[in-house]
């Protein structure tokens, strides 16, 4: 019975004394979560070879500087005209010949808030804020070039990573746009 009650007593203050240890461990992953949604607003389906524009919009206000405000947008118009490409369809230059267009934006949660977003698009994955982490968020969706309807609609939410090469940047772009794409091509 002793032995037990000592043992008892050592679990006890075992648990005790690393219960009042606290330790910050960093979850690296948090800083790549990837939050995702979207939804077909009109059952219209286009058959590969269909004609695309890309219309990019742009937040009012930014707390971005101009020069890096054009770098994003470069690196998602590169990557959604190749993913878009590579699944079928054609990019053209003139509006009148497309069968749709593709809107796009991207913007800092202290820029556009969930709000905000919710308001405007309709749609948000909710990814929730984390302490010292950037939150951001990648918009984009079809709409039909005959009726100016919206056809789908997505959203990436995640956390904007300043630290990442030049390569890595146009990977994670290029990672994030085939993503929710794919929601897209699924119920094309």
């Amino acid at each position: 019975m002793e032995k037990t009650t000592s043992l008892i007593a050592l679990v006890f203050t075992t648990l005790t004394l690393a219960a009042c240890v606290q330790v910050s461990v960093e979850n690296p992953s948090r800083a790549k979560q990837l939050a995702i949604s979207s939804v077909r607003d009109l059952p219209l389906s286009y058959p590969k070879g269909s004609l695309f524009s890309l219309s990019p919009k742009y937040v009012k206000e930014t707390s971005l500087k101009a020069k890096q405000t054009q770098t994003i947008y470069q690196l998602y118009t590169n990557a959604i005209e190749a993913d878009l490409q590579q699944n079928g369809f054609v990019n053209t230059k003139v509006l009148t010949q497309a069968n749709f267009y593709v809107g796009f934006g991207i913007a800092l949660t202290e820029d556009f808030s969930d709000d905000k977003i919710n308001k405007k698009f309709g749609i948000s994955p909710g990814l929730p804020e984390q302490d010292n982490l950037k939150k951001g968020s990648f918009l984009i969706y079809i709409e039909n070039a005959q009726t100016g309807e919206r056809v789908w609609r997505g959203i990436a939410q995640g956390f904007a990573n300043e630290k990442l090469s030049t390569e890595q940047r146009v990977q994670r772009t290029e990672t994030i746009v085939a993503t929710v794409m794919k929601q897209f091509y699924q119920t094309n």
